[in-house]
């Protein structure tokens, strides 16, 4: 301290003094001055991760000084110290901070001069948080004496203020890589197949990525697999756009709607550590899965018959079809020469018409027969697929009139039997027949 400060300490103790019977007489006060003087600040590390969820242990302290006091036996003063801060309270708000403060108002009690108080705070850490310094407004809610008075012989008046301070917390989010996904390209993606998605992807954070790969992961109960799921990009700095291609495999079950897939991108920081970003839940749109319809008129047969039948079929799916053939399986009674048809390209909606030799036994049972179908064909990457099996309805009829006896062997037996017993008896009878004697 500075000569000049002891100086005017000295005559501040002497002007005091010389008022202290005026001021005995008038209030009684004990403290001519003080008042809580709060600092806070986290206590431990103050540098966090995004996407994270934090524990904050606020450390509260009081540094208020109660400068002069005055003692007066018999005065009825209580000698309460105006810098203690009573019935304290603590509220952290997020105010600037990309986080959300899950822990309401904390009471910590009495704080008094040269006391701290530790208090927690749970606290999440946005997943797009950029990193920085930001700060934490912690509101502190207090009750302070501010004078005491002797009121007459032996009564004392006190009197208290509620202050509520603001005290600014620095809060530090780590520099990271961050990804937003700005575009999915997803062409033909259907159900049991394979396919290739393409993603736009941008760093959204405050660090340079080095050797930077992108990644899918599979996210449970997601149809979507990937197969090939790293990508290099290279440097990836911030507000960067990189573009990455990944290979995946789509169930079977899968419908026509989006499912998720998670993303992230590996990357080198600054002192060549290896370090992944907030993993990102994307959907990729599935147009659902190929499907195929018979069509047109039905087809019957007789009996024994044999003949070149002709089946329609649709594509009533969401993807084309390439080098599609159509394969019937003939089981017994019937038969097929030649089981497949070559239909060609099939769009969406498009039609075509398979021609197969099919024949049926004659002693098959007169009713409807329903014969397995499929199309074979290539989808957009080259890769051999089969249609679902459907039935093509075939109805065996019995022939009537004259027809029924010219194909049925046992009538046409019986009938050349007797064709031929005619012929027979007719040529034996005129052989036998006597001449007449000529006149």
């Amino acid at each position: 301290m500075t000569t000049k400060g002891i100086l005017g300490r000295i005559l501040l103790f002497l002007i005091l003094s010389a008022l202290i019977p005026g001021i005995c007489a008038a209030a009684g006060s004990t403290y001519l001055s003080g008042t809580p003087d709060l600092s806070a600040v986290i206590n431990g590390t103050n540098d966090f991760a995004p996407g994270s969820e934090q524990t904050l242990v606020i450390h509260v302290r009081n540094t208020g000084i109660d400068e002069i006091k005055i003692v007066q036996p018999g005065s009825g003063a209580s000698g309460e110290s105006p810098s203690t801060a009573r019935m304290v309270t603590l509220t952290l708000l997020s105010g600037d901070a990309p986080v959300l403060v899950k822990t309401g108002t904390q009471m910590v009690g009495d704080i008094a001069s040269g006391r701290s108080v530790f208090s927690p705070f749970s606290v999440k850490v946005l997943d797009d948080a950029r990193g920085g310094t930001y700060h934490l407004p912690l509101l502190v809610n207090y009750t302070s004496l501010v004078s005491e008075a002797l009121i007459g012989e032996g009564s004392v008046t006190f009197q208290y203020a509620t202050r509520t301070e603001q005290i600014d917390l620095p809060f530090n989010v780590k520099d990271e890589v961050m990804i937003a996904v700005d575009e999915i390209t997803a062409p033909d993606l259907n159900a049991g197949g394979d396919g290739y998605i393409t993603l736009t992807l941008r760093n959204t954070g405050t660090l340079w990525g080095n050797n930077t790969i992108a990644r899918t992961f599979h996210e449970e109960g997601s149809p979507i697999l990937p197969l090939d799921g790293r990508v290099y990009v290279g440097d990836f700095p911030p507000g960067g756009i990189a573009t990455a291609r990944f290979k995946v495999a789509v169930d079977e079950k899968a419908g026509p709607e989006q499912y998720p897939l998670v993303v992230a991108v590996e990357y080198q920081d600054a002192s060549n550590a290896t370090r992944l970003s907030p993993e990102v839940s994307i959907g990729i749109p599935v147009v659902g899965k190929a499907q195929f319809s018979v069509i047109g008129t039905p087809v019957w047969m007789y009996r024994g018959d044999k003949k070149t039948i002709e089946v329609g079929y649709e594509n009533t799916g969401p993807i084309t079809a390439y080098s599609a053939q159509a394969r019937i399986s003939a089981a017994d009674p019937f038969d097929a020469n030649d089981g497949t048809s070559f239909l060609g390209d099939l769009a969406p909606g498009d039609t075509a018409v398979a021609r197969y030799t099919i024949g049926v036994d004659k002693a098959a049972t007169v009713k409807e027969y329903g014969l397995d179908t499929e199309i074979r064909y290539r989808d957009s990457l080259d890769a051999n697929r089969i249609s679902d099996p459907m039935s093509v309805k075939i109805e065996v009829r019995e022939r009537g009139g004259l027809t029924r006896v010219l194909y049925n062997p046992v009538l046409m037996s019986i009938i050349i039997a007797l064709l031929i017993g005619c012929g027979y008896f007719f040529f034996v009878h005129r052989k036998k027949k006597p001449q007449s004697p000529e006149e």
